[in-house]
């Protein structure tokens, strides 16, 4: 991905080209004065130039940003010093092209402005997602903490069992081994009755150690290893009578065994800290862009003013009976924009904040509507499950409850 330097250049770029798409001849200067710097990351450059275009200088951090914006497998071709020097090359090919389209006024094509303004759209809603609202953003260990204590029953060291395993290609050389290991003494142990017997080589410079491994799991050396695995991990301690599995027979001899087991804290803290992420990351999208709403003065107009088209009740039913959680809070979050008055619109917020606990176990967002809704229509009848539900957000029990579909106060 792009370093956000780049992109902030990149953006700089495609509004200048935006803007000149429909500005015709007004103001003083070049246009192409508004379309540079092509490359670079706008900071203070004092490294060699290695090439000009024109006026345009390209230096050899450009070259090492021009590179590193690539994607892995186009950058594997610009290895070495011809590699970048085909790459210098490139860039030249791109500079003279951007400037005879700046020549030729291609940015005033309806096409070519669309392509622009759409891509300074997508670029600034992608750096106010990523680094306006989620860089440096992580949740406290306390967060963390309280997500994997909510879900810690995801959070289970698998059982293991140590083994070793005898391979035959026969059932009747998998039975002279079981023969053979339950007989014992002298020439009768592991690692003869392996050498003599096993077809696996690898298993067989192992003296049949195949080391540990949980149930369904992978186990070095052996075909279909998760067939395998779930079969000898069932087995009793030490050895056990041959069984097949695809063309293959078994002998195999549990060692040691260790029971699955709840993870500490800190042995399933990374794990969690991935899965919390994403909602953790989602819930700041969403928290702004609720707050954004009045900051810069939303209003729809014409045909979609608030009160036009359907009604709250027809876009509440709507939203009732759709399965997606985002579209349901959607048209609910919109029956509060659009009717605000309606009798549906505190039911709509209520509504939105017990999708955002079911379906997403977001109590953040949960809580915003419900702030919403207590601020905002305080003769609701709903205001004292709000008002209880607002206050119990980190409650299991409540929250659990709920997600049951009982009532969120205990009647």
């Amino acid at each position: 991905m792009p370093r956000f330097s780049r992109l902030l250049t990149l953006v700089a770029f495609m509004a200048a080209l935006a803007i000149c798409a429909g500005c015709g001849d007004k103001g003083a200067g070049s246009p192409r004065d508004k379309f540079l710097p092509l490359f670079g990351d706008g900071s203070h450059d004092t490294t060699p130039v290695i090439a000009r275009v024109g006026d345009i200088e390209i230096t050899d951090m450009d070259l090492d940003l021009y590179l590193d914006e690539l994607p892995n497998a186009q950058r594997d071709k610009y290895k070495g010093p011809d590699g970048r020097r085909l790459a210098l090359k490139r860039m030249v090919d791109q500079a003279v092209m951007a400037l005879g389209a700046i020549d030729e006024e291609l940015y005033r094509d309806q096409d070519v402005a669309r392509a622009l303004i759409s891509l300074r759209r997508n670029t600034l809603d992608s750096a106010m997602r990523n680094y306006g609202l989620l860089r440096g953003q992580q949740p406290d260990e306390e967060a963390v903490r309280k997500f994997f204590q909510d879900n810690r029953d995801k959070y289970r060291e698998l059982g293991l069992v140590r083994a070793r395993d005898v391979v035959t290609l026969t059932k009747e050389d998998a039975d002279e081994a079981y023969r053979r290991l339950q007989a014992g003494g002298r020439g009768n142990d592991f690692a003869h009755v392996v050498k003599d017997l096993c077809v696996n080589q690898d298993v067989k410079d192992k003296d049949g150690e195949i080391g540990w491994f949980n149930k369904g799991g992978f186990v070095p050396f052996i075909r279909n290893a998760k067939v395998f695995s779930s079969k000898a991990y069932d087995l009793k301690d030490g050895l056990n009578p041959p069984f097949k599995v695809s063309d293959r027979w078994h002998v195999v001899e549990i060692l040691q065994r260790q029971p699955e087991r709840p993870m500490t804290f800190a042995e399933a803290h990374d794990k969690a800290l991935q899965e919390m992420l994403p909602g953790y990351q989602d819930a700041i999208i969403k928290d702004y862009l609720l707050s954004a709403r009045s900051k810069y003065d939303v209003q729809m107009l014409g045909e979609y003013a608030p009160g036009k088209g359907m009604t709250a009740d027809e876009i509440f039913a709507r939203a009732m009976a759709l399965k997606d959680p985002q579209q349901r809070i959607d048209l609910f979050t919109l029956i509060h924009t659009d009717y605000p008055r309606s009798d549906r619109a505190d039911d709509a917020l209520f509504m939105a904040a017990q999708v955002a606990i079911e379906q997403w176990e977001d109590v953040r967002i949960a809580g915003r509507y419900l702030k919403m809704l207590i601020g905002e229509y305080p003769d609701s009848e709903l205001i004292d499950d709000a008002t209880y539900l607002r206050d119990n957000l980190y409650n299991p029990e409540v929250i659990r409850r709920l997600k049951g579909g009982g009532p969120v106060q205990s009647q």
